[in-house]
């Protein structure tokens, strides 16, 4: 069984407005790709219009004998932009399916009334043999309209309500409001644009990713958004100056190093954003993590080097090795404890979140050592990074065993039953774990 992409082609004026750096239909065809779709159908393209890549045009009888009886018919209504979560939550759905909204949902232009209280809100899951069905018998009738029909009186059909979508999105690890919008002209694309930009932001994370690196970021998105630099180009370009700033740092150059490295922090959100805005991942990304890890390990490896060779000591490389080994034990606990339990430790609850703040990591090490630095105590500051480290990697050992026994109980009723039977419940506390 295939899952097709179908999409109605709205009015060119308001499929060429750009937001996000791509236009309202690429944006559209995107959305279907990430959604799962692996073939997208345009529906009614105009002659000479710019076709999206990854996308065909068809006319409604020529898709009649693209569909099989068996696929399954992902439809996004004309010249809707939708949070990708919609798309995801739709796919997910039995099919057939409907999203509807409550009818003072805002910008619903064009959108199809089911009652008085409920709008079809554009997104809908159909199978291959009814959509097939339709399509040759349609005549002049229109085909979103007469899809969006037969599903509303199909008493099979699931309704998706557009409210009850849950707003917290793992991914950036925050509560994000749900996009959904028809935009109608470059007024409704820009506030749209900002949007986009707005919801791409992270969650979870320390102090100067949080307070410092936004507006640097979310310029920088905005600048790159409408060109052809891809996400994997910023992610190459930051690993070069990550890289510049540890040969900086090997050779004695400790401001020019540490500049760079601070470079590479707003530098290093602006891919993920840029991938987010424009709808553009690729599974490259994902590796993203592991260079980051092994520049900025290289960055503590280099800075020792240079102060052995200056105080003719070994000292600076265990100083280095206490950054780095305590700091690997970490992420590898955290990325045991994403993959068992499908969430970061750093976001399994409310005090996790708070100590993510300031929790030693590149950047807080860097920022941290930027104040020593300042006083012309660069061995100090290095010594007091080992330090954080070592606090931060223990912090997070303690909450990594509580939130694992709380997962396991929860999720697993032996290991419940293991954990009863060996509770110290004879000791004078109870132990309470935090929300």
């Amino acid at each position: 069984m295939r899952t097709l992409g179908l999409v109605f082609m709205p009015e060119p004026t308001i499929a060429a407005l750009v937001i996000g750096g791509i236009s309202v239909l690429e944006r559209q065809v995107r959305l279907l790709r990430r959604a799962g779709a692996t073939a997208i159908f345009v529906v009614d393209m105009p002659p000479l219009a710019v076709i999206p890549v990854g996308s065909e045009p068809v006319t409604v009888p020529q898709l009649a004998d693209l569909i099989a009886e068996t696929d399954r018919v992902l439809i996004l209504s004309r010249g809707l932009v939708v949070d990708e979560r919609v798309l995801a939550a739709m796919a997910r759905a039995n099919t057939p399916a409907l999203l509807v909204a409550d009818a003072t949902l805002s910008g619903a232009q064009g959108v199809e009334r089911l009652d008085a209280l409920t709008l079809a809100s554009g997104v809908a899951v159909v199978d291959g043999a009814t959509l097939a069905t339709i399509a040759r018998t349609l005549g002049d009738w229109d085909l979103e309209a007469v899809v969006t029909r037969t599903l509303a009186a199909d008493s099979t059909a699931t309704r998706v309500e557009f409210s009850s979508l849950p707003l917290y999105a793992p991914a950036r690890r925050r509560e994000v409001p749900m996009l959904w919008a028809r935009p109608q002209s470059e007024i409704d694309a820009a506030a749209l644009d900002g949007a986009i930009v707005a919801a791409a932001q992270k969650g979870c994370l320390d102090w100067p990713a949080r307070f410092i690196h936004p507006p640097i970021e979310n310029f920088l998105v905005r600048l790159l958004a409408p060109t052809s630099i891809t996400p994997n180009m910023v992610t190459l370009a930051t690993g070069v100056v990550g890289i510049g700033a540890a040969f900086a740092f090997a050779t004695g150059w400790l401001w020019l190093g540490l500049i760079l490295a601070l470079l590479t922090g707003p530098l290093d959100g602006v891919d993920g954003k840029l991938a987010r805005t424009r709808v553009e991942y690729s599974r490259f990304g994902d590796l993203e993590h592991l260079l980051d890890k092994s520049l900025e390990y290289a960055w503590y490896l280099c800075i020792g080097a240079h102060f052995a060779t200056t105080m003719h000591s070994a000292l600076p490389w265990a100083i280095a090795a206490l950054i780095i080994l305590p700091a690997l034990c970490e992420a590898i606990q955290g990325e045991f404890f994403r993959r068992f339990t499908g969430r970061q430790l750093d976001d399994a609850g409310v005090l996790e979140r708070r100590i993510r703040l300031i929790a030693g990591r590149r950047n807080t090490f860097l920022w941290t050592w930027l104040v020593f630095a300042a006083a012309g105590a660069w061995l100090a500051g290095f010594v007091v990074l080992a330090a954080y480290s070592i606090v931060t990697t223990g912090i997070a050992q303690w909450r990594f065993y509580r939130r694992i026994g709380d997962y396991s109980r929860t999720h697993a009723a032996a290991v419940a039953d293991n954990f009863r039977a060996t509770d110290y419940d004879f000791l004078p506390y109870k132990t309470v774990t935090s929300k």
